[in-house]
C-alpha cells in the first residue's frame, strides 16, 4: 500500500513538472554536461539533467566542482558553465522585434559566444551578476565571480590543458572616444550600430557617424588626437603601433563631414606614414594639425552635408532699385562670399605643414593656408582660408587633455575577489555603483569590493589559460572533452568517476 501511495506521489509530482515546464517558454537545451548538473524552477525540486534536455525560461542551471555544461539557446547563443556554477535564464525572447535576453550568473564562472539577439539588438542583451551588469555587444566573452579558487589557479604553474580559446593581442584596441558632445555610433563589419560612450574602444576598420549638434574626440594609443564634427562619416583604415616586426602606419578616411587632427608619435617618427583619404585625395602629414571639410565631390557616402557647411542663400531675384536722377551713386559691388563648403575638399593647416595628392599632382598646404580639390579633381592653393572653416564647432584636438596611460594600460592582477572579465572578440561594458566601462577585443577587467570597473593589465593567468572549452570551439568527439577531469561522461545525477 505505502509503495503505491509513493508511486502516485511520484507520478503526480513528474505530471506538475511536465505542465510547469510546458507554461514556460523554451530557450534552449543542454547541449553537453559532465558530472551532475541540475535545473530547477522556483518553486520547485531540482532536476537532474543530460545532453538533449530542454531549458526553458526561467530555469536555474548549477554544476558541482567536478562537473561542467554546455548550454544551447534558441538564438545561437551558446554558454559553457565552468564547475561549481550557478547560472539563470530569467528573460529570453529572440523573435525580430521582440529581442530581449536577461541572464544571471549567481557564482562560478561562464564562457560566451552570443547569438542573433547580440547582433539585432545588442542592448536587449544583459548578464547581471553580483558585482557589476555586463553588457554585449555581439561578442564573445568569458566572466568569472572569483575569490579562493582564482588564486590558487593564478598559482597554478602546470602547462594548460588541450587548446586554448584565440586571444586577440592586448592593443587590437587602437583608438577610444576621449570625450563627447551629442550623439553618435560605431559600426563593424555586418554587425548592427551601437551607441558611442565616453572610452567606447575603436578597432581598425570601424565606422563612426556623429549626429546633427554633436562631435567626438578620438584618442590614438601614438597620442593621435581626432576631432569629428557634426554629421560626419569617419572610419580607420589602417594602424601598426609599436611593433617590432611592422612599420608603424597610420591610414584614416573621412567619408564625409568634417574633421580637425593634431598627429602624435607616428608621424614624429615617420611622417611619410600618416595619411587622411577622401574621395577627392589623400592628405599626407609631415607633423601637424589641420581641418578638413568634404562635402559635394568628396563626400563617398549619400547624406546631408555637415552643420559646418550650411546652404548658400538663394539668389536675390529682386529687380534692381531705380536711379533716382543722374548724380544717384552707383550701387555697391556684392561682397565675394569665397568659395562653396559644397564644391569638394578643403583643407587648413595650422600647425606644421601637409599636402595634398590628387589627379596625378601633389600641392603642399604650409601653415596658416589652405587648399581645396574639387569636381575636376585638381588641387591648388587658396588665396585665403574661407570663412566657413573658421566656424568648427569641435574643440581643436591639441587642446583637450586625455589620459593616456588610464586609456590603454590597466592595473596587475592583486587577487581580490569579484567579478572578472575577457573579451575574446566584439565588446563588453561593465556598470557597476563605481562606474563604467567599455572593454574591446583582448581586454579584460576586473569589479572587486569598490565597486569600480578597471582594466586589467597583464591578462591574468586563470582567464587565458582556462581549460574548459569555449562554446564556439566545443567538439563532443575531442579527447579532451573526456579529459578535464579524467572522468567518464556518466548519466544524469552520477558523480565523476575517475579513470584508473
Amino acid at each position: 500500500m505505502g509503495a503505491g501511495i509513493w508511486r502516485s506521489s511520484a507520478a503526480v509530482a513528474l505530471i506538475c513538472v511536465a505542465q510547469m515546464a510546458w507554461a514556460q517558454q523554451r530557450v534552449g537545451s543542454i547541449e553537453f554536461a559532465q558530472g551532475m548538473t541540475t535545473v530547477q524552477q522556483k518553486s520547485l525540486d531540482p532536476r537532474f539533467v543530460t545532453k538533449g534536455d530542454a531549458l526553458f525560461e526561467g530555469d536555474m542551471i548549477s554544476t558541482t566542482e567536478k562537473g561542467y555544461a554546455v548550454l544551447s539557446l534558441t538564438d545561437g547563443t551558446k554558454i559553457t558553465l565552468r564547475p561549481s556554477t550557478s547560472f539563470a535564464v530569467e528573460q529570453f525572447a529572440h523573435d525580430q522585434g521582440t529581442e530581449s535576453a536577461l541572464l544571471h550568473l549567481v557564482k562560478g564562472g561562464l564562457r560566451a559566444i552570443t547569438g542573433l539577439i547580440g547582433k539585432r539588438n545588442p542592448d536587449a542583451f544583459r548578464v547581471t551578476t553580483p558585482s557589476a551588469t555586463i553588457g554585449i555587444r555581439g561578442t564573445k566573452f568569458d566572466a568569472r565571480l572569483c575569490a579562493a579558487d582564482c588564486r590558487e589557479e593564478q598559482l597554478d604553474s602546470r602547462p594548460p590543458l588541450g587548446q586554448r580559446a584565440p586571444i586577440p593581442a592586448a592593443d587590437t584596441v587602437i583608438a577610444r572616444v576621449v570625450r563627447l558632445s551629442g550623439e553618435a555610433s560605431i559600426a563593424r563589419g555586418g554587425q548592427a550600430s551601437r551607441s558611442v560612450l565616453v572610452g567606447t574602444p575603436v578597432l581598425v576598420g570601424d565606422l563612426l557617424s556623429t549626429g546633427a549638434s554633436s562631435n567626438l574626440v578620438l584618442g590614438f594609443r601614438d597620442q593621435t588626437r581626432i576631432s569629428l564634427e557634426a554629421q560626419t562619416v569617419f572610419r580607420v583604415e589602417e594602424f601598426k603601433y609599436g611593433h617590432s616586426e611592422e612599420s608603424d602606419n597610420i591610414a584614416l578616411r573621412l567619408l564625409k563631414g568634417g574633421l580637425r587632427a593634431f598627429t602624435g608619435l607616428i608621424a614624429k617618427t615617420r611622417p611619410d606614414a600618416v595619411s587622411v583619404r577622401t574621395a577627392s585625395a589623400t592628405i599626407g602629414i609631415r607633423g601637424t594639425g589641420l581641418d578638413m571639410s568634404c562635402e559635394g565631390s568628396c563626400a563617398a557616402v549619400s547624406a546631408p552635408a555637415s552643420e559646418l557647411c550650411p546652404a548658400p542663400p538663394a539668389p536675390d531675384k529682386s529687380p534692381p532699385p531705380k536711379k533716382s536722377g543722374k548724380n544717384a551713386p552707383p550701387p555697391k559691388p556684392e561682397k565675394d562670399p569665397g568659395p562653396d563648403c559644397r564644391q569638394g575638399l578643403f583643407v587648413h593647416t595650422w600647425d606644421g605643414q601637409i599636402f595634398m595628392s590628387s589627379g596625378g599632382q601633389t600641392v603642399d598646404v604650409p601653415l596658416d593656408q589652405a587648399g581645396t580639390t574639387g569636381a575636376d579633381g585638381q588641387a591648388h592653393l587658396l588665396a585665403a582660408v574661407p570663412a566657413f572653416m573658421n566656424n568648427f564647432a569641435s574643440p581643436r584636438p591639441d587642446t583637450v587633455d586625455v589620459d593616456w596611460v588610464a586609456q590603454f594600460t590597466g592595473n596587475a592582477y592583486d587577487g581580490a575577489d569579484g567579478l572578472y572579465t575577457l573579451v575574446r572578440d566584439g565588446y563588453v561594458f561593465l556598470d557597476a555603483g563605481g562606474g563604467h566601462l567599455d572593454l574591446g577585443p583582448g581586454e579584460g577587467a576586473v569589479v572587486a569590493g569598490d565597486g569600480i570597473p578597471q582594466r586589467l593589465e597583464p591578462i591574468p593567468a586563470f582567464l587565458l589559460n582556462d581549460p574548459f572549452p569555449a562554446p564556439e570551439d566545443f567538439n563532443l568527439n575531442d579527447s579532451q572533452v573526456l579529459q578535464l577531469f579524467g572522468a567518464t561522461l556518466g548519466s544524469p545525477g552520477q558523480e565523476v568517476c575517475e579513470i584508473k
